[in-house]
């Protein structure tokens, strides 16, 4: 099974793209915040197969933390109001984020789909320096995937790769414990939501590979 860096999304050698103003923030919540939003922080997974093929029954109790922009709307750019941001950041933590009845994390399918999907990224890369930028990569046990590109990365992206290319639904990956795609190029990161195909949320920046 392939090895995965459990990287945050806003640091080290893999990151999410921290929108620049948060960065300078000295503000311990934005740290706390960013910690929540990505890596393999959360403990392993024994992953149980669903026993029939409906998606999990959705926790009525649950309710995520307030959109930073419409829902019609998909960019917070790096010139945002910081309360902006700080939502951004704390959606996209929510977003990745196990709820009550969700199946457990599936490692190896996760793995298997990272497979798949490494032809399909390098094909929709339109970078010059793909070989250098393209690679696909499991996260947080495989509650994540990240499509990482030189050039490309936008909010129709990861349903592209996914659905389109790939030819696996939205709810397949749910009911394996994937809860997020997240697309990163050297200018821009999406998280497509698998729970609801038209909640995506992007962030600008520079992404260091």
């Amino acid at each position: 099974m392939p090895r995965f860096a459990g990287r945050s999304l806003f640091a080290g050698a893999v990151p999410i793209i921290l929108l620049a103003s948060v960065a300078c923030d000295k503000d311990e919540k934005a740290k706390e915040l960013a910690s929540q939003v990505a890596g393999d922080s959360a403990p392993p997974d024994v992953y149980i197969p669903p026993s029939d093929a409906a998606p999990p029954p959705v926790d009525a109790s649950f309710t995520m933390p307030e959109r930073p922009i419409p829902k019609d709307q998909t960019m917070v750019s790096m010139t945002a109001p910081q309360e902006t941001q700080m939502k951004a950041i704390t959606y996209m933590a929510s977003m990745r984020s196990p709820r009550p009845g969700d199946p457990n994390a599936d490692p190896e399918y996760a793995a298997e789909l990272v497979t798949k999907l490494k032809p399909i990224l390098l094909s929709l890369d339109k970078g010059s320096a793909k070989a250098r930028w393209n690679r696909v990569e499991m996260e947080a046990n495989g509650r994540q995937v990240n499509l990482l590109m030189e050039t490309g990365c936008d909010p129709q992206l990861p349903k592209t790769a996914v659905v389109n290319r790939a030819g696996v639904q939205f709810t397949t990956l749910l009911q394996h414990g994937i809860l997020v795609i997240r697309c990163n190029d050297t200018k821009v990161q999406c998280l497509q939501s698998v729970r609801d195909p038209d909640d995506v949320l992007c962030t600008t920046g520079i992404r260091h590979k």
